[in-house]
């Protein structure tokens, strides 16, 4: 028989033609493609130059003067990566423990039941067929998540160059800056968008969940929410000037939608489905960078935190309006915009829920009530060394920590 057969490829080893003969035509006739040698040198010739399932070895051919073929294979095959039997007509504890030491996988007597013998080869084979298997198997699972990190590491440099620079001075303000996602890629996003000429957009948003699905939303949500990328002039559109009180946030003038528009855009845009889409929350507000007048708008996202100059830090009061995608549009609940005017030197930080609910190794909440003493005791410095402070107050919380969920946080202050 010369064809590759199913059950797999022997390699027979004896120096008695008889014996050769006999279990040459056992092995052939249940299933086996069997090849013959009668030395240790031509076995280590042949299994250098052909691929076997298993070898069965005579054991004085092995123990030949000088041979070591089972040493001599084990340099170069593992007992799972080629099976070696040793075939005795003796069954001595010396010879057996000193065959096995050698490397071999199993030990049988020649006078053996040949059902016996078959059960012994079939088990040693299909364990390296196993083997092959698995080492297949991890070799393909490796190759795909070398290409899912590589993947992952593109996504996350995508999603690192849509965020604005780590510190920005516009008009007499100054922003400041911090994310920090809890895996490659993260859910959270934030951004800086100029709306004309006087007048500026903050966002920090958070996508339920975590990982790639959260992270490819929050990168949707980033270019529609940038002027001319997309938007379809969500946060640019000409809109025509509201009148005071209307409960939904007036226009300050006929370029710049008011944040309670983009909420209402966005809820329109992203409604929930009976397939699990994901919902986020958002914190949307607009800045006069002239008169610094702010709107600021919630979409079940946390109130930011007000300093002022030489006062303490206060958490502001925000009408909260419903996360988006989370509740069906005629359920009509309503966004409200709360109005804010920054004074020279005050200071007002957006940050995702993520920040505050950082857990230290007792399983306690960080908190608004440490943020808000965080940023009290770092009033007085430049925003970058606020940011800075309150990722050092973080990191010692946390204490070893894993971080469970993206961190993000978005400082801006008026110049004195």
């Amino acid at each position: 028989m010369n064809g590759s057969r199913a059950e797999g490829r022997i390699l027979l080893v004896d120096d008695d033609n008889t014996m050769l003969c006999t279990l040459t035509t056992l092995l052939q006739e249940n299933g086996y493609d069997v090849e013959t040698a009668s030395s240790g040198m031509q076995t280590v010739n042949l299994i250098s130059d052909q691929a076997f399932d298993l070898v069965l070895l005579d054991l004085n051919i092995a123990n030949a003067a000088g041979a070591q073929t089972v040493p001599q294979l084990r340099e170069k095959y593992s007992p799972a990566e080629l099976p070696i039997i040793i075939n005795s007509t003796t069954s001595t504890v010396t010879d057996i423990v000193g065959a096995l030491m050698a490397g071999a996988n199993d030990y049988v007597t020649k006078d053996v039941d040949s059902g016996i013998l078959l059960a012994r080869i079939r088990t040693n084979v299909a364990l390296k067929k196993t083997n092959e298997q698995f080492i297949r198997t991890n070799r393909s699972l490796s190759q795909m998540q070398r290409k899912l990190e590589h993947d992952l590491e593109a996504a996350a440099r995508i999603q690192q160059e849509q965020m604005p620079d780590t510190q920005l001075v516009i008009d007499g303000w100054e922003i400041a800056w911090d994310y920090q996602p809890c895996d490659t890629l993260g859910g959270d996003s934030l951004n800086v968008i100029r709306l004309d000429d006087e007048h500026w957009a903050f966002y920090v948003l958070d996508v339920s969940g975590h990982g790639v699905p959260a992270s490819l939303l929050a990168v949707s949500l980033n270019r529609i929410l940038s002027p001319g990328r997309g938007g379809a002039g969500m946060v640019d559109t000409l809109l025509p000037p509201r009148p005071l009180g209307d409960g939904r946030g007036e226009q300050e003038s006929a370029s710049v939608a008011s944040a309670v528009y983009v909420l209402e855009r966005l809820q329109e845009k992203f409604v929930p489905h009976d397939d699990g889409m994901q919902y986020f929350t958002i914190l949307y507000v607009t800045l006069n960078s002239s008169t610094g007048e702010m709107r600021i708008a919630s979409g079940g996202h946390p109130s930011p935190i007000l300093t002022r100059n030489g006062k303490e830090p206060e958490l502001l009061t925000v009408p909260d309006g419903p996360p988006i995608g989370l509740i069906p549009l005629d359920m009509d609940v309503p966004f409200i915009e709360a109005e804010l005017q920054l004074q020279p030197g005050d200071q007002l930080m957006l940050y995702s829920d993520g920040l505050v609910e950082t857990l230290n190794t007792d399983r306690e909440l960080f908190g608004v009530k440490r943020l808000k003493q965080c940023l009290a005791e770092s009033r007085d410095l430049a925003l970058p060394e606020v940011v800075q402070s309150v990722q050092d107050r973080l990191h010692r919380w946390r204490n070893g920590a894993s971080q469970k969920d993206d961190e993000t946080l978005l400082c801006i202050r008026r110049n004195p």
